[in-house]
This record gives structure tokens, sequence and C-alpha cells, in this order.
């Protein structure tokens, strides 16, 4: 049974997820978003096992500073992304520094803190867009909400690309819980 802990950090309010199974002394954080204080403060201490970014905007990677340490994985298509203020839209507000040192591709299974997260690659809002599959909890990032769908219409968004990855988690296991990148989580089939 997976216990998770969502924190909308920073001001666009990106869902940053700490993720722990049987040992609550070590867990993983997804989309360490934009407020390091808050999220050092939440992890009480515990062991970060690693950090899983769906994407590499700014929003959902300026906390990393609070997982230090800790392996950083990305898809390989998003890794440049991690330090390019274009590319992750920085150039808005601070910029991130901190580089992936793990490159992800679709399929890839990652076991952290006892559990296993299936990559899937979901790109179209970013080149290296991806959800992480654990259980029955599906990390969307951006590409999917629980009212919607991620834009294209930043640095390396694509509407063809994201209509065919939103076709592909529709038709998944409706029983799944969302876990989107902003907003409140749903099953797949209340979409």
């Amino acid at each position: 049974m997976l216990n998770i802990e969502t924190l909308p950090l920073g001001p666009l309010q990106a869902n940053c997820y700490i993720v722990s199974g049987d040992d609550p002394s070590s867990v993983v954080v997804i989309d360490p978003g934009d407020d390091v204080a808050v999220l050092r403060n939440s992890l009480h201490g515990r062991t970060v096992a690693g950090v899983l970014v769906t994407h590499a905007h700014f929003d959902h990677i300026l906390g990393l500073p609070a997982c230090e340490g800790a392996p950083i994985y990305v898809h390989k298509a998003d890794a440049d992304a991690m330090t390019d203020p274009v590319l992750n839209c920085a150039h808005w507000g601070r910029e991130p520094h901190i580089a992936a040192n793990h490159a992800l591709s679709e399929g890839d299974k990652i076991t952290l803190a006892g559990m296993q997260f299936t990559v899937m690659h979901t790109p179209g809002h970013t080149p290296g867009s991806v959800c992480f599959l654990c259980e029955d909890q599906l990390f969307s990032g951006d590409t999917l909400f629980a009212g919607g769908f991620g834009r294209t219409d930043l640095p390396g968004g694509n509407f063809g690309e994201l209509r065919e990855s939103l076709h592909r988690l529709i038709a998944m296991d409706g029983n799944l819980r969302l876990r989107p990148g902003h907003g409140e989580s749903a099953l797949l089939r209340e979409l």
C-alpha cells in the first residue's frame, strides 16, 4: 500500500508527491516544485531514495535542493532542459541549476524505496514528458489533468504528440488514480 503526500508548491501550485511504501522512513519525491523550504520541512528528515521528474519545466524542479544527494531521474529528451532556462521556461523566474544523473526511456522500471515505477513516455507538453505508473497510481505531470491537459505552446511542445499520449492514457484501466502535476486527483474512468 502506497502512502502519498501531495504538496502544491510555488506560485503555479505544481503538485509535488512524496511517496512511501512499507518503510515510511524512505521516500520517493516526484516533481519537487518551487518551494525548497516547504519540501525540506515536509520530508521530516526521511531519506529520499530518488527523485522522479515528469518533465523539466522550472515549476516542477526548483525544489531539487531539498532532495540533495538523491539520484534524479528524467527522460533523456528532457535532460538538457534541466539546466537550460529557455527549455525549462525559467527565463520567467529563477533558474534551476541541477542536472539529472539518470536518463529514462519508455518502459524503464525503476525500483526505489521498495516501490517499482514504470516509465511511460508521453510527449507533447515537452519532448521528454513521462508518466510514472506505480501500483494503481498514475503520476501524469502536465500531460493529463483531472479537467484537461497540458499546454503545447512552450518550447518543445507538440499538440499532435500530446493527442497521441492522451489517447494512450485514456485507454488504460479506468480504476487507476490520476495524480496530475496541477490540480486534484481523479480516477481515469471519471475523466
